[in-house]
């Protein structure tokens, strides 16, 4: 008995059991769509958008800071790349055009974003949800409110997303390159191991030399990069965009990071985390899909798990270092 309760008392037994309930609960009742070949690759195409975008978003928490403007900022990339695609006549200049505009801007934003914090002091939860409504409306002006829809996109881009690779997804085969260029990156250079120090202790980072704003910017950038690259994905899956394109995700990508059990404090998490929080997000939400939850309630359901998440998170933490309670007098 006491065992199995040290067994459950690891971060990652706790996760895996979380996990296999929601299987369990599936099994029960609605086992013959949930467990299907499509079902199952459908909630792998899921996790691998969501995946993508933390990956570049735990480079912003690690650091300490967050970035709330990921959803419109793939908006932003799928309505830029198909709306200059389209009026090019999905010629090859306008691929390349439409990319490097895509791209560019979620450069720029990435760059406004860490200047702001890391030059201005700004608080980075008011910078990026102020951002996030501003590019929100820069987009329904952009689109006039429209669905950029391009049915006959350049072969190029259509197998951005559904061409295959040995019959793996593209969407998935992206995330997995995602995923391995974010761990080499965090775990074997100086950058990675910087950005843990710059979000466990700035004040000590200073003191070593490093250069705190640099990495903020840097950071904010690699997380606009990636929720652009998300964008692009979702706008070759789709072959269409419009300003609410991928609205909401900034609140999936935040989920998983704190089901991952990373620090949103900063200097504490890696891929792994990330990877399993999309895992979990995937599937809960074709859970409650399956289950016939309303879109209504399905909202409270994350923000619930979002808030056990945390306590869990607050208490092994606590656990770990021998506060397993409150002295009193």
């Amino acid at each position: 008995m006491k065992k199995t309760v040290k067994i459950l008392g690891n971060p990652w037994a706790q996760r895996v059991t979380v996990v296999a309930i929601i299987f369990i609960i599936m099994a029960i009742f609605n086992p013959l769509k949930f467990f299907q070949a499509n079902n199952f690759m459908s909630i792998l195409i899921t996790i691998s958008l969501y995946g993508i975008t933390a990956c570049g978003m735990l480079f912003v928490i690690l650091i300490g800071g967050i970035d709330l403007c990921v959803g419109s900022t793939s908006a932003m990339a799928a309505c830029v790349m198909l709306k200059i695609l389209t009026a090019n006549a999905n010629s090859t200049f306008g691929l390349v055009a439409g990319l490097a505009a895509a791209i560019g801007l979620c450069v720029l934003l990435g760059a406004f974003h860490g200047v702001q914090v890391a030059y201005f002091g700004l608080p980075a939860f008011v910078v990026t949800i102020a951002t996030q409504y501003a590019i929100y409306g820069a987009m329904l002006d952009f689109t006039d409110g429209r669905l950029i829809n391009n049915r006959v996109v350049t072969d190029v881009f259509y197998r951005v997303a559904s061409g295959r690779i040995l019959g793996v997804p593209m969407t998935v085969v992206w995330f997995i390159v995602a995923v391995a260029v974010s761990a080499v990156i965090l775990g074997f250079t100086t950058f990675g191991r910087r950005c843990y120090l710059v979000g466990g202790n700035p004040s000590a980072a200073r003191l070593m030399g490093i250069n705190v704003k640099k990495y903020t910017v840097i950071a904010y950038i690699v997380s606009g990069v990636a929720a652009g690259f998300t964008g692009l994905v979702l706008a070759s899956m789709n072959q269409s965009a419009y300003a609410a394109t991928a609205r909401g995700y900034e609140g999936k990508v935040l989920m998983a990071m704190i089901v991952g059990g990373i620090n949103l404090a900063g200097g504490e998490g890696g891929i792994p985390g990330a990877v399993f929080g999309a895992l979990f997000v995937g599937i809960i939400n074709n859970a409650m899909i399956l289950l016939d939850i309303s879109t209504d309630y399905q909202p409270f359901v994350q923000g619930v798990v979002i808030l056990a998440a945390i306590a869990l998170n607050i208490y092994t933490s606590r656990k770990a270092q021998g506060i397993t309670g409150v002295r009193r007098r």
